[in-house]
């Protein structure tokens, strides 16, 4: 074989070799530039946001460069979790807040939450609920997107208010006074009632009112006015002045009636009359055969102008049993009282028998 053949074929058989070497330098490097790549995605993230889940490839191991990497933005109330399964998988869970409205107070408060119950939301937001107040919904109910709750504001107040009770007042016939006299005899005082009122309020507006007590806190005093019922100042009064009824100064009941001279009489300390009875001021001195002894007695003057007042037929005298006299009067001890008796004098009067005596 000619030299110049000889060197052409060595030349391209070398020219050839070359390009397989290139060839294969570039398949070289391809294969480290895939290897390399394959090492550095090395990790398999698995995204979930909002239920979606989706596949992320890469290196990042700490969670904000994971979802910086992925365009993941979270908000301030977001929730996320982080969970490593093994050295080249882990989890990313992201749950996203939504809003709940609760209207209290006359405004709104939006609450951001994850998740949680109607109590959860309302404790989140800081409205303080009181012992009376209203939720619409259930407590325990599951807080969802664009729920609304609305609280409602009840309290109750108390209110006391005390007013006078008036007193009565009532008027006891004295028939040791005069006609038109008065005398209180007890004093008139206003007493105290106190009532309470429970008042309820919805939302700062009083919708019902209920009575919650009702206290007489001081009884009233009754006032007692005595009033006088004699023509005149009775020279006996009574005990009891409100036994003996008058009607304009006369007994209202009695057995007969008997009008007559009277007169007056006065007697030692220690004296009594023909019956036994001592003398006193209210005894008088009859005839026993028209009134008898014991018998209870009016005495007034027929003019109305003088009044002995109560007495008991209790003595008797020459001119009773003559008849000259109708009734002799006692008047009492000739030591104090003669002085009355001679003022009393001889006087007609109209003698009221209330009840016949015994004798």
């Amino acid at each position: 074989m000619k030299p110049q053949i000889i060197n052409n074929k060595l030349n391209k058989l070398i020219k050839q070799s070359k390009l397989i070497k290139i060839v294969l330098l570039a398949a070289s490097i391809m294969m480290v530039v895939m290897l390399s790549g394959s090492l550095y995605f090395r990790d398999r993230v698995y995204i979930t946001d909002n239920g979606v889940t989706k596949e992320l490839m890469t290196s990042k191991t700490e969670l904000d460069a994971i979802l910086a990497f992925g365009n993941y933005t979270i908000g301030e109330h977001d929730r996320v979790t982080y969970k490593v399964e093994d050295e080249r998988t882990a989890y990313v869970t992201i749950e996203r807040a939504f809003d709940v409205i609760i209207k209290v107070d006359g405004k709104e408060v939006i609450v951001p939450i994850v998740e949680g119950t109607v109590a959860d939301v309302i404790e989140k937001s800081g409205v303080k609920l009181y012992e009376f107040d209203l939720v619409d919904l259930d407590m325990h109910a599951e807080a969802t997107e664009g729920m609304t709750i609305t609280v409602t504001r009840v309290n109750y107040q108390l209110r006391a208010n005390s007013t006078e009770i008036p007193f009565e007042t009532i008027y006891v016939d004295n028939s040791n006074m005069v006609i038109g006299e008065e005398k209180i005899t007890t004093q008139g005082e206003n007493g105290v009632r106190t009532t309470v009122i429970k008042e309820k309020y919805v939302d700062g507006q009083l919708t019902e009112k209920e009575l919650s007590s009702d206290t007489i806190e001081k009884e009233p005093v009754t006032m007692v006015i005595e009033r006088g019922t004699a023509l005149a100042e009775p020279y006996a009064k009574m005990e009891n002045p409100e036994t003996l009824k008058l009607v304009n100064g006369l007994p209202a009941e009695y057995v007969r009636v008997l009008s007559g001279k009277t007169t007056a009489y006065t007697g030692g300390y220690n004296a009594f009359g023909a019956s036994g009875r001592d003398c006193e001021i209210g005894t008088v001195a009859v005839n026993p055969n028209i009134i008898p002894y014991g018998s209870e007695l009016y005495i007034v003057s027929q003019d109305g102008s003088k009044v002995y007042g109560y007495a008991i037929a209790s003595d008797t005298g020459r001119g009773l049993m003559q008849g000259r006299i109708l009734a002799d009067l006692y008047f009492g001890n000739k030591y104090d009282h003669f002085d009355d008796s001679c003022r009393w004098g001889s006087v007609y009067c109209d003698v009221y028998i209330i009840s016949e005596g015994n004798g």
